[in-house]
């Protein structure tokens, strides 16, 4: 399995903001911007969060942000793969072995992770890379919690019985005995 990594990053030279590497190999630096205007990233976010409330209505505002899609997936494609002719061809080479080899990585802040990664998609392809390919993301930005525990004198467990054959099985209570 080929990982792709696609990383935001703060140190890039020539305004790049992130880098992509394979198999944690060589980085190339490239740069990485949402490709719709906000107007655009409105009618996706209705898409996407409001259109099935009411999916007989605004059929045409919805066809075309479902089409829009394809365009936002490929445009992150270019910026992403061909900014750098060396990691264009390193994601072919690994690209031949199967779409379903792939498993990419989207590794930064929330406002990178806010980028629409899942419509990531080849112009050469018919489909996007989240039909085929494994999509893993990554805060690099670490959360610190604090979790209380409030004492008590029971301890509760949870039992889950498998029962595939129902009545006929043998009673939960007898497997879950003291």
């Amino acid at each position: 399995m080929a990982l792709i990594r696609i990383e935001e990053w703060a140190g890039g030279a020539n305004a790049a903001n992130a880098r992509v590497s394979f198999n944690y190999g060589p980085a190339y630096p490239v740069t990485v911007a949402d490709p719709f205007t906000p107007q655009q990233e409105y009618q996706l976010a209705w898409y996407f969060e409001e259109h099935l409330n009411a999916p007989f209505f605004k059929q045409v505002q919805a066809c075309e942000a479902a089409s829009s899609i394809t365009a936002y997936g490929e445009a992150l494609f270019l910026q992403v793969f061909t900014a750098v002719s060396d990691a264009y061809a390193t994601y072919k080479k690994h690209a031949e072995a199967g779409l379903q080899t792939l498993q990419f990585e989207i590794a930064g802040s929330p406002a990178f992770q806010a980028l629409h990664w899942e419509a990531l998609k080849d112009p050469q392809l018919p489909h996007p890379f989240a039909l085929d390919a494994t999509i893993v993301r990554k805060n690099l930005t670490s959360v610190h919690f604090e979790a209380t525990v409030r004492p008590s004198p029971t301890i509760n467990i949870l039992v889950v019985t498998s029962r595939p054959d129902g009545w006929r099985d043998v009673g939960y209570r007898t497997i879950s005995h003291q």
